[in-house]
C-alpha cells in the first residue's frame, strides 16, 4: 500500500489544531491561577503550552515516519525522511496566518487583533501575557514578534524530527531507559 501524502498533510493540519485545543485548556488553567502565582505561572504554563505543540506534532511525525518507512521499504514508495517538515509547515499555516494578521493590525493601526490572536494561539498565551499583558494592540511591543517566530518554527521542526525518528525506526524508550546498552 502506497503512503497517502495528502491524508498525512490533512491530519498534520488537524494535529496542529489539536495542539491548539490543548493550549486552550492550558490558557484556562493559567487564567485560574495567574493572580496567585504571578510570573511563575507565566513561565510554567508557557512551557506547558509549548510542550503541547512539540509533543503532539513529534508524536504524529513519529507515527507517520514509521508508516512512510514501511511504504518505502515494502512497496517501493519514495516518501523520504524529510516529508515531516512539509507536514509541520501545513500544521503551522493557521497560526502563521494569524501572525500575519497581527502584524497588519499592529503596523497599520486599522483594527485591533491582539485579543483574537492571543486566543487563537492559546499555547503561546502565557508567554505573550508577559510582554503584551493587555488586549490592546497599542500596548503591545513590536518585540513580541520575536516570540512568535520561534513558536511558529516549533511546528515544522517538531514534525520533522519526529518524522525522521519514526522513519529511521529510532526507539526512544531504548535510548532513554537502557542508554544503548
Amino acid at each position: 500500500m502506497k503512503y497517502n501524502r495528502k491524508n498525512a498533510l490533512v491530519y498534520g493540519l488537524l494535529k496542529g489544531l489539536q495542539a491548539e485545543f490543548f493550549g486552550i485548556f492550558v490558557m484556562l488553567f493559567f487564567w485560574a491561577i495567574s493572580k496567585a502565582m504571578g510570573i511563575l505561572a507565566n513561565i510554567m504554563f508557557g512551557f506547558t503550552g509549548i510542550m503541547c505543540v512539540v509533543c503532539i506534532l513529534a508524536d504524529y511525525g513519529m507515527k507517520e515516519g514509521s508508516k512512510a518507512a514501511n511504504a518505502d521499504t515494502l512497496h517501493g514508495d519514495n516518501v523520504g525522511r524529510n516529508f515531516g517538515a512539509k507536514t509541520g509547515l501545513i500544521a503551522m499555516l493557521p497560526f502563521a496566518m494569524t501572525a500575519v494578521i497581527l502584524a497588519v493590525s499592529k503596523f497599520s493601526g486599522a483594527f485591533d487583533f491582539l485579543a483574537v490572536f492571543k486566543i487563537a494561539n492559546a499555547c503561546l498565551f502565557p508567554i505573550l501575557d508577559i510582554f503584551a499583558h493587555s488586549a490592546d494592540i497599542k500596548d503591545m511591543s513590536p518585540a513580541v514578534f520575536l516570540l512568535i517566530l520561534p513558536y511558529l518554527a516549533l511546528f515544522p521542526l517538531s514534525a520533522y524530527i519526529g518524522f525522521k525518528w519514526g522513519y529511521d525506526k529510532l526507539d526512544l524508550r531504548d535510548k532513554l531507559v537502557y542508554k544503548n546498552k
